[in-house]
C-alpha cells in the first residue's frame, strides 16, 4: 500500500489525534485502569482539560524541531490510515542523540497490514538521518500485540518500571 505522509494540521486535527490519543492510552494502561469500559475511560479522560491541553502543547512543541515527526498517514485518496509522532533529543553535555516514537497509530481497518512496519522503518531512517545513535518506543506491559511487534522489528527493553496499588 502507498503512503500518504502529510504533516499535522494542528488546528483541522486536533480532534482526531486526542482520540487516537485516547484510544492508545487505553491500550498502554495498566490492567486496573483498563478495568473500566472504554467507554468510560474516554469520558473521564476527555475530563482533563489541563492533562489534554499538556498533551497537545507538548506535541505542537516537538513538532516544532525539523528532525521530529508529526504526520498524518493517509491513503492515496485522502483516508486517514493513522498518525506517527516521533522527538529527537541530545543531551548537551555527553552529545548522546536519540529519537523516541511517541505514539503510533493505525486505524483497525488497515492493520496488520505491515503499515507500522513501515512507519517503524520510516523513522528510523529518519533518526539515522540526523545522527541518533537509537531509537526508542513504549508500550504497556499489557498490550502484547505492540510488545511482539517492537521484538519482531529488533527493539529490546532497555528501562522497567513499577507500580503498587495503594
Amino acid at each position: 500500500m502507498n503512503l500518504c505522509h502529510r504533516l499535522i494540521d494542528f488546528e483541522k486535527d486536533r480532534d482526531y489525534i486526542l482520540e487516537r490519543h485516547c484510544r492508545i492510552n487505553y491500550a498502554c494502561d495498566t490492567s486496573w485502569a483498563r478495568e473500566k469500559s472504554y467507554a468510560d475511560y474516554r469520558m473521564e479522560w476527555f475530563s482533563l482539560k489541563g492533562q489534554i491541553s499538556e498533551f497537545y502543547g507538548y506535541l505542537q512543541e516537538t513538532a516544532q524541531d525539523s528532525r521530529s515527526i508529526a504526520e498524518i498517514i493517509e491513503t492515496e485518496d485522502g483516508r486517514n490510515l493513522g498518525y506517527l509522532w516521533a522527538t529527537f533529543s541530545e543531551d548537551k553535555e555527553s552529545g548522546f542523540r536519540f529519537a523516541e516514537i511517541q505514539e503510533i497509530y493505525i486505524e483497525e481497518e488497515f492493520r496488520r497490514q505491515g503499515i507500522a512496519t513501515q512507519l517503524y522503518e520510516y523513522a528510523e531512517e529518519k533518526a539515522r538521518k540526523n545522527g541518533a545513535k537509537v531509537i526508542r518506543a513504549g508500550t504497556g506491559v499489557c498490550n502484547s500485540v505492540s510488545i511482539q511487534l517492537h521484538e519482531a522489528l529488533g527493539y529490546a527493553p532497555y528501562r522497567y518500571e513499577f507500580e503498587k496499588l495503594l
